[in-house]
């Protein structure tokens, strides 16, 4: 897993990586699976947080140190030259 990805949730990967159609959807698929989410932007109310740093934990099971081997190594290899490209 490249540097930094085990900080992206399954829907960042998903939109903001180029990874092709069935990944995309698989992602989303995964993320619907997932118990324990990173909460979204807000007001802290309702599970959700002001500032971005509450968002670097890893202990979410949308984030990618969760889901690494939950995706096939053909995957994990799309998702890394996606990752290659971006940064």
């Amino acid at each position: 897993m490249p540097d930094g990805l085990q900080y992206w949730t399954l829907d960042e990967v998903a939109e903001c990586l180029p990874v092709g159609d069935e990944l995309y959807r698989k992602l989303w698929k995964l993320l619907d699976d997932c118990t324990t989410i990173t909460p979204i932007g807000g007001d802290g109310s309702n599970g959700t947080v002001e500032y971005p740093d509450a968002r670097l934990g890893i202990t979410e099971d949308d984030k990618a140190r969760q889901w690494w081997n939950k995706i096939t190594p053909d995957e994990q290899a799309k998702v890394c030259k996606a990752w290659e490209e971006r940064f």
